[in-house]
């Protein structure tokens, strides 16, 4: 039984499949429409939201057949698409007679030649054989003759490492393994043109949503991969234009106006508005011809010319008027252009009665490629002892592209189970708990991000750590350095879930975390510990400073109100030492005695041992300026507050003046 699942710009297509006989019986299927434009030209944008499709494709798909679905085949659209050609050469004099793993080693090291070619951030997605020879001798096939040196040509198709691994992070979101990647014109080539037709030079273009693929064979081989990155996308959004519609009502129109001619719809105004199949088709007219000859000049190129016929597929290719287009384009009388549907590869037998037309050749042609093994670039090594099948970049995996690929979880080799929360406002993921990981492969120590090749051996063991996630560890703090040379880390207020908390608390699923981006200089100065003692003051235990000092940056002072980003270095210059009543920053006024300031404090300081102390209210009065001064039988002398004649037991309140005077 094959899982296949054809994940398109603008619909998701799975399939249950199972060969009998030489033919395709279809079990069952399963399209669903993406919610939102998730998905450009056939490439993955939104991961989560793709997998959120692909997820009810594949539960429905259990649910009525009462199975877990775990393997899946896939294919990729032709967006960024580059081809090169390999070779190889093996001796299999000793090994008798030629088995299918032989010819696999053999086109996996042409694969590799022509990978050599190739940028480092592209992986092959697929291959096709153009020819096999035998000691010299041309062969149709390797499998089963005994021989000497067998050689192989292939064409092989590459695409991004980020077009591809966002394909795979969708898989691996809804727990499904690839057993089987290709490219899209690979298996709609695999099913709409075989191996006994292609002697004849044949043009087949899979026009989807988002790209038109194209694929050529002659002499016997399929010689050249192409794209164009425009297909049935641009000729909804040519709707949209003309008629003042949002996608999803222009691709409505799209599907349905042509079958009932007539269709009634509201604009983006609110207004409803009728359209007949003329005005539309008018109204795409324009771009359907720039996509035929988009395709044309491709085709003509790739073939060195216009081909003896022409093949279509795709979806995107059913409005009116697109293979008379095409045929015009081409050169090419119209009966050697033609609309390819499932039903007419004679291949297949759909139970479900629903998989018609051209729009599913590509998945069912991606589950005929799985079973015949087509096409998909897999290399073979070994975790614990268990063989595992690699994609993509051949002889340049690393360690964890395997790991991956055979079934450990990204959060178990990097650290554990992984939550979601928010930041900032931003949503973002991480492991809860830290892993260590112990990597060995052919029994030398390694990591991650070592190199492996076919027939490699990887042995791994991991072990968590009880250290959890906190959310320190995710604000970069500013880092102070102090005087003796230690740098002490400063970080803001933070708020979790609505609720201060301290910087060490723990993040779990779901939170909600803020704080600022940057910190006042005040702030920083409040939070540091350098030169504070512990003090209790009226049975309060307090945090005092007893040091006088400033922040600098650059060697320049930082004021209390500057604000200071995350992540900066500043420094720490001592300025002297502070009384105690300073520290405790004990409230006072400031009077002028006989022209001369003096600061009274509010609360007199009486200490009880090393560490306790009391602070009383006092209400300081006139007489307490005079304390110095000898007093005992002084008659004749004038006491003024504020210009006034003042008495020794006034009050005292800032700002106020007095002035003592010695009558002689």
């Amino acid at each position: 039984m094959i899982f296949a699942l054809d994940v398109g710009t603008r619909k998701i297509a799975g399939l249950i499949v199972v060969e009998e006989k030489g033919t395709i019986r279809i079990v069952d299927s399963e399209l669903i429409e993406h919610k939102t434009r998730t998905m450009f030209d056939g490439q993955v944008h939104d991961v989560l939201g793709v997998a959120e499709t692909v997820k009810e494709v594949k539960e429905r798909l259990e649910s009525r057949n009462e199975i877990e679905l775990k393997e899946v085949a896939v294919a990729l659209a032709g967006r960024f698409l580059k081809t090169q050609v390999g070779e190889a050469e093996l001796d299999f004099s000793k090994t008798g007679h030629i088995t299918r793993e032989d010819v696999m080693k053999l086109e996996i090291e042409a694969v590799t030649k022509a990978q050599e070619s190739v940028e480092e951030d592209f992986f092959c997605v697929g291959y096709s054989v153009v020819e096999y020879r035998l000691d010299g001798m041309w062969m149709k096939k390797l499998e089963g003759h005994r021989g000497g040196k067998a050689y192989v040509k292939v064409v092989s198709a590459f695409l991004p490492v980020h077009v591809v691994d966002s394909l795979m992070r969708v898989l691996e979101t809804v727990g499904l393994t690839p057993v089987h990647v290709t490219l899209e014109p690979i298996a709609a080539m695999d099913l709409t043109v075989p191996e006994d037709l292609r002697y004849l030079n044949i043009a087949l273009v899979d026009v989807g949503a988002g790209t038109s693929d194209i694929a050529i064979s002659k002499e016997g081989t399929v010689v050249a991969y192409g794209m164009i990155p425009m297909a049935g996308d641009e000729i909804t959004e040519a709707i949209g234009k003309k008629f003042l519609l949002d996608f999803q009502t222009a691709e409505h129109v799209k599907r349905t106006v042509f079958s009932e001619e007539r269709v009634k719809v509201k604009n983006i105004l609110d207004r409803e508005i009728e359209l007949n199949a003329r005005e539309v088709s008018e109204a795409i007219k324009p771009v359907v011809d720039q996509i035929t000859t988009e395709i044309s000049t491709v085709v003509t190129e790739l073939n060195g010319g216009a081909p003896s016929v022409v093949m279509v597929v795709g979806g995107g290719a059913k409005v009116p008027g697109f293979v008379e287009s095409l045929a015009r384009k081409m050169d090419l009388p119209l009966d050697r252009v033609s609309l390819k549907s499932v039903e007419s590869t004679g291949l297949v037998e759909d139970l479900t009665g629903k998989v018609k037309g051209s729009e599913y050749i590509t998945p069912v042609g991606i589950a005929y490629s799985a079973m015949r093994n087509r096409g998909s670039v897999f290399s073979q090594v070994f975790v614990n002892g268990v063989p595992v099948k690699l994609m993509g970049g051949v002889g340049r995996y690393s360690v964890m592209q395997v790991l991956i690929q055979a079934g450990y979880r990204f959060s178990s080799l990097v650290g554990g189970e992984m939550i979601s929360f928010e930041l900032n406002g931003k949503t973002l993921l991480r492991p809860k708990r830290r892993t260590s990981v112990k990597i060995l492969v052919n029994g030398e120590e390694a990591n991650l991000s070592s190199r492996v090749k076919h027939g490699d051996r990887i042995d791994i063991q991991t072990e968590e750590e009880k250290t959890p996630l906190r959310i320190k560890d995710l604000v970069k703090p500013v880092k102070v350095k102090l005087p003796d040379g230690e740098v002490e880390e400063i970080l803001p207020e933070i708020v979790k879930n609505g609720t201060p908390v301290p910087p060490d608390a723990d993040v779990e699923e779901g939170d909600v975390i803020s704080f600022p981006e940057k910190i006042k200089i005040s702030e920083i100065k409040s939070k540091i510990s350098y030169g504070k003692t512990r003090i209790v003051v009226n049975g309060e235990e307090k945090w005092i400073s007893l040091v006088n000092f400033d922040l600098l940056k650059g060697g320049v002072p930082l004021k209390d109100d500057k604000e200071v980003p995350l992540g900066e270095e500043i420094d720490l210059v001592e300025k002297g030492r502070k009384t105690l009543e300073e520290a405790l920053e004990v409230p006072h006024i400031t009077v002028t005695f006989n022209g001369e300031l003096k600061k009274i404090p509010l609360k007199i300081l009486h200490r009880i041992d090393e560490e306790r102390v009391e602070l009383k209210d006092f209400k300081p009065m006139v007489i307490d300026l005079l304390k110095d001064l000898k007093l005992d039988g002084l008659k004749d002398y004038e006491l003024l507050k504020n210009g006034r004649r003042a008495m020794f037991t006034e009050l005292l309140e800032d700002g106020d003046v007095i002035e003592f005077k010695v009558k002689k």
